[in-house]
């Protein structure tokens, strides 16, 4: 699943007012509107430091087959809770379970190994998305997004009339709700970092009768007069 990064990126208009705006207040410095653009540039972006750690997503299906689900259950929930994790959800049904676990990133192998063992593993199979690069994209935007947002607060204190005040404040909320999904974003990225996702099938194993036996039996020694291996 690709990742979005939103974007904060000012309007000509409000550029046009910020320039305006710096120089009835007498300031020689450079418009906001340029500074913040500049920031969030490609070139800029490209030339960030890489973090010190891959920031990597893994997730992981298994599925086992178990004699008593609602005991394997507890026991899965027991693991989890044990690694410093949690059980997202949870839903049963006739002969079996499925369960969403969330558990540390670091301990995602050791408890697929624990799982496993509830019972005959059917299938085990593990994801990894590296999502360093759009991190480091959306930390960039994000610090750029709050500097503009400071400024905005700064100029709204100088406008002089009422429809500039109106302009500052309308995009002041703008740029406020940027920042806002930007860290509601970048919050949910590295939660999902932080922990890994596990989607456990529990299913009841089967339980064969005399003639059950009996006709596996068969089955078994047909089979072995065609093929010995």
């Amino acid at each position: 699943m690709p990742v979005i990064v939103p974007n904060a990126v000012l309007s000509p208009r409000l550029a046009s007012l910020l320039a305006a705006l710096f120089a009835a207040g007498g300031c020689a410095s450079v418009p906001a509107s340029a500074r913040s653009q500049e920031d969030s540039s490609p070139r800029r972006r490209e030339t960030a430091s890489e973090p010190a750690e891959r920031q990597i997503i893994r997730n992981a299906r298994l599925h086992v087959e178990v004699g008593d689900v609602p005991g394997a259950q507890v026991e899965a929930e027991r693991i989890v809770r044990e690694a410093g994790g949690f059980v997202e959800g949870a839903h049963t049904r006739d002969q079996g379970a499925s369960l969403t676990l969330r558990v540390p990133a670091a301990k995602l192998d050791g408890v697929l190994e624990l799982l496993g063992k509830l019972g005959d593993e059917e299938l085990r199979s593990v994801t990894a998305e590296d999502v360093t690069r759009q991190t480091i994209d959306l930390e960039a935007r994000l610090k750029s997004a709050r500097e503009l947002r400071d400024r905005l607060r700064a100029l709204l204190a100088q406008a002089k009339n009422v429809p500039e005040i109106l302009e500052v404040e309308r995009e002041l909320a703008r740029v406020q709700a940027e920042v806002e999904s930007m860290e509601a974003f970048l919050q949910s990225l590295r939660q999902r970092v932080a922990l890994s996702r596990i989607d456990l099938e529990l299913k009841q194993s089967r339980i064969l009768g005399p003639l059950g036996y009996l006709f596996a039996g068969l089955g078994w020694a047909a089979e072995k007069l065609f093929v010995i291996r």
